[in-house]
């Protein structure tokens, strides 16, 4: 008989935990009828972590695979070496520490034999809950889901988009395993943003401290999370940010250049053409990386007529509503400018880099 069910475990200096976590996970899947397997990935963990597992195995008969990595290589590579490794129809993804109860596999894979293609252990569906954080914790932990239903589209109608225990079909990942690319702790985004998944379900579990050990959570992962967020972000979302960056950029060009005495429609020609190179630059690098098909210097020429287009376009909406609807001056503006926010995204992306 196959395995059905891989569950991945990316351990660093888990020696204390892995043991109990294998014991349980055996005694409710055993029990359960799952046939399973247990991949640890591990970092060559100074405690003997991958040693110590790997002597459970041979010891007590536990279904074990290990991956021996050569040092602290970072947990989301981790989860997609131990993905690599599998042999299971269906892969969870789970912490060493205790932190995510064994107890709950059956109901997600039941959840998954129901018609799901991702489940996800949720602390925030109704039956869910988290124990021992502070209430700063907990803010930080409702902001980071806000950043993410704000900037990620796919996930807007889940409530723990950012758990880190999980569990998924195969077929999710196929095609895209080596596009996954996820930073930090967070790898179910990536999933869920680039995955094949169709129908996510939650199912609720009580988040618990560590049993023993120390939280890895650092500055570090904090900014990788944010950056790895403005990573998945559609290009529409990207292409706003950067336009916003350029207005802060325009108006501190145009306040630099005025205190020193420019005057004004120099001060001001400079400010639009300085927004314009700076918004070129990151929609190059960041927002349409993958369109880079023509010469800089052609998509640099082509950026400043679609700029100039929307500019036109905003001022002719602002002041057709205006003059002619007789629609508040401040309305009329905004709907200018969306307006030519909209045509300039759209000739960036069809005309400048070709994404399409």
């Amino acid at each position: 008989m196959g395995v059905e069910l891989s569950i991945v475990v990316p351990t660093y200096n888990e020696r204390e935990n892995i043991g109990i976590l294998i014991e349980r996970i055996d005694m409710v899947l055993r029990g359960a009828g799952v046939n399973y397997e247990v991949v640890i990935v591990d970092d060559n963990s100074p405690d003997g972590t991958a040693d110590y597992a790997e002597e459970l195995a041979r010891t007590e008969g536990y279904p074990v695979k290990i991956v021996r990595r050569p040092g602290k290589l970072g947990l989301a590579s981790a989860v997609i070496d131990g993905i690599k490794a599998v042999r299971g129809v269906f892969i969870a993804v789970m912490d060493a520490d205790l932190q995510h109860p064994p107890e709950v596999l059956p109901q997600m894979l039941k959840a998954l034999k129901g018609g799901c293609d991702i489940a996800i252990a949720s602390r925030y569906v109704e039956g869910g809950s988290i124990e021992g954080w502070s209430l700063l914790r907990k803010v930080i932990s409702k902001g980071a889901i806000l950043i993410v239903r704000i900037l990620l589209p796919k996930v807007r109608n889940i409530k723990d988009p950012i758990s880190g225990y999980f569990m998924f079909r195969k077929d999710v990942i196929e095609g895209v395993l080596d596009k996954l690319k996820p930073r930090g702790y967070k790898t179910l985004l990536e999933i869920l943003v680039r995955g094949r998944a169709r129908e996510v379900c939650e199912v609720p579990y009580t988040f618990r401290p560590r049993y023993k050990g120390r939280s890895k959570l650092s500055a570090k992962e904090v900014i990788d999370y944010l950056l790895h967020i403005l990573d998945l972000a559609p290009s529409y979302v990207k292409f706003a940010i950067v336009g916003a960056l350029g207005t802060v950029v325009n108006l501190g060009t145009l306040t630099v250049l005025t205190l020193e005495g420019i005057p004004h429609a120099i001060a001001s020609a400079t400010a639009i053409e300085v927004s314009i190179l700076n918004n070129f630059i990151l929609n190059d690098i960041w927002t349409f990386r993958g369109g880079r098909k023509d010469k800089w210097w052609h998509r640099l020429l082509k950026f400043h007529g679609s700029s100039a287009s929307a500019i036109i376009v905003q001022w002719t909406v602002s002041n057709a509503l205006y003059y002619l609807l007789h629609i508040p001056s401040i309305i009329a503006q905004l709907v200018g400018i969306v307006a030519g926010f909209v045509l300039n995204y759209m000739l960036s992306k069809k005309f400048v880099w070709r994404t399409q």
